[in-house]
């Protein structure tokens, strides 16, 4: 259930397996925040998933920027509830950040490319310099991360077909999601009273699609953390089986403590 003064902040919400998320939250009466570089396009999204304007008006606010802009980030991390006629900020306690860009396949589809290859480390460094910014008396959240199969060092998550693509296709972001987990692995290093975050959740999907939700029956989950390697392996998931796992588990559920500090695989 949630938490009467808790805030859940997301970024890449307009993102298929984030926006699943944040719909389930919003119709689960969470009080959200969310970045996005196009108010109407989100908004538009959100109804489109069933959520209510009534909802959006209440329990939801929405901040327009850039996730390296750190004005706005600030204000989705610490924003002013709609129905706080008092204007006090609320407690923030989980993030959710599913930034990321697709590849380019034009106008060569054998040499995809990418026109931000560094968008998710970028936005990971922005969410907790701004976290160093507040108070030092704030409380620190949770920060959930979603990551990517293909990228452990530890042990096989991809089937064998699917490994010359992921390796061909998929370098550039891989290699960005990868320094995404080591800010997040360096910063629950530090020390207690350093650290900006409680701790984090890393989720690595197989790869996404379009297509529906099937439930949590279907999902196999594997783990990983420190020299210890588990991981599910699989073809695919649904984005909005994804974004569904997350909301159950990590943000309704006790998840955010199960899998703290561990890289989550999630496949069929």
């Amino acid at each position: 259930m949630p938490a009467n003064d808790g805030i859940v902040a997301f970024f890449g919400a307009t993102g298929g397996s984030i926006l699943a998320c944040l719909a389930l939250a919003l119709k689960a009466g969470y009080t959200c925040s969310a970045l996005s570089r196009s108010s109407d396009k989100l908004q538009t999204l959100l109804l489109e998933h069933d959520v209510s304007q009534s909802i959006i008006d209440t329990h939801l606010a929405i901040i327009q920027g850039d996730i390296r802009d750190t004005q706005a980030v600030a204000r989705v991390l610490n924003p002013q509830s709609k129905s706080d006629t008092t204007n006090t900020s609320r407690t923030l306690q989980l993030i959710i950040s599913g930034i990321g860009r697709p590849p380019i396949f034009y106008p060569n589809p054998l040499n995809p490319t990418f026109d931000d290859p560094t968008v998710c480390q970028d936005a990971m460094a922005t969410i907790l310099t701004v976290l160093r910014s507040l108070p030092p008396s704030s409380p620190k959240p949770v920060v959930v991360a979603l990551s990517t199969t293909g990228i452990s060092s530890r042990a096989r998550d991809v089937p064998m077909l699917m490994i010359p693509f992921y390796r061909w296709v998929l370098a550039a972001p891989h290699k960005d999601k990868l320094e995404m987990e080591a800010l997040l692995q360096a910063e629950v290093a530090k020390p207690a009273e350093e650290r900006m975050i409680t701790n984090f959740v890393a989720v690595r999907p197989s790869f996404l699609t379009d297509g529906a939700r099937l439930g949590t029956d279907k999902i196999r989950l594997g783990e990983e953390v420190g020299e210890t390697a588990a991981p599910a392996v699989g073809y695919t998931i649904s984005r909005k089986d994804l974004g569904g796992w997350m909301f159950d588990e990590l943000l309704d559920g006790q998840g955010k403590d199960k899998y703290a500090g561990k890289m989550v695989t999630i496949t069929y």
